[in-house]
């Protein structure tokens, strides 16, 4: 979760984790099985982490892997909790991105930035400080999530901080513009598109803003969490075999898996 969404519901800690999360996870969790077995020793940077969430869930499928896990909007308070309840762990919190970079001995596997690059108005710049970073060889996977469509741009994004959203033509360009190739692009999250066009419309007709984020107030129980992240589950593996027959299909976010370049 977005530290903005975690400090909006008053706790310092989730307790009703959001389906579409929970989907992401595994999504980002299938992305990298295709290219690390779960018992390999990887070093992952999670930059812009949140609460955590995404390495404390992918710690369980890569045992063996270490996580340095940044975000700016660590306060003193939050970095205790986590310092705290990570020791003797393989996650590690930071505020600063060169402090965890600076602990880390070997090869970085992977760099997740998972729904972070629509939060950073200089995107270029910053993809340019990332490629830059020790550790970081030609063999680390960037693995990047963004928001799709800057048509589909709403208050839910105001309030996030977003100052856009990508396609895969422009995520693509701003990689390369950054230094990197594309190894893998694409959509996911189809199922999510149609109620996201529906509240696009209710914006402009009517002028009806959420005032809230979907994950700073989700309150369902578990079993219709259970059944809505089964539902995004699927719908990210559908549309992976619509990929492998060569048709790509659109959804509400986008992906890419990247490389330096030469």
């Amino acid at each position: 979760m977005d530290l903005v969404e975690l400090k909006a519901t008053g706790k310092i800690e989730n307790e009703n984790r959001h389906p579409w999360e929970q989907a992401r996870s595994v999504f980002v969790a299938n992305q990298i099985r295709k290219r690390f077995k779960s018992d390999e020793a990887m070093t992952i940077l999670d930059i812009g982490c949140g609460d955590t969430y995404v390495a404390e869930t992918l710690l369980k499928d890569f045992p063996n892997s270490k996580f340095y896990c940044i975000d700016i909007a660590f306060t003193p308070e939050l970095m205790a909790h986590y310092t705290e309840k990570y020791k003797d762990t393989n996650i590690f919190v930071y505020t600063d991105m060169n402090d965890a970079v600076a602990d880390i001995e070997n090869e970085i596997s992977f760099i997740l930035l998972l729904d972070v690059v629509e939060h950073i108005e200089e995107d270029v710049s910053f993809l340019k400080q990332v490629h830059q970073l020790n550790h970081v060889t030609k063999n680390t996977n960037l693995f990047i999530t963004v928001p799709a469509f800057q048509s589909l741009f709403t208050n839910h994004d105001t309030l996030l901080g977003h100052y856009r959203r990508y396609t895969n033509v422009n995520l693509k360009r701003t990689l390369k513009t950054a230094g990197f190739k594309s190894d893998s692009l694409g959509y996911f999250f189809t199922s999510l598109l149609l109620p996201r066009i529906l509240e696009k419309a209710k914006e402009r007709m009517f002028g009806i803003k959420n005032d809230s984020t979907d994950l700073s107030v989700w309150d369902k129980g578990e079993g219709v969490t259970s059944m809505v992240k089964n539902v995004l589950v699927l719908d990210t593996k559908i549309t992976a075999i619509f990929e492998k027959l060569g048709i790509k299909i659109i959804g509400l976010s986008n992906y890419i898996i990247c490389k330096k370049g030469l």
